[in-house]
């Protein structure tokens, strides 16, 4: 991944990081906000 300045994770991070990370628990009834993808929630906190 590309970026402008070094603050996202590596392939290698994520590999360790994305495991420890469940999957959200969607609503059946399909309403509230759409989930963001788990990497780039994590990018935007670092």
């Amino acid at each position: 991944m590309a970026n402008r300045r070094g603050e996202e994770l590596t392939d290698e991070q994520w590999e360790l990081l994305g495991a420890l990370i469940p999957e959200p628990v969607r609503r059946a009834d399909g309403r509230g906000r759409p989930w963001r993808d788990n990497r780039k929630v994590m990018n935007g906190v670092l």
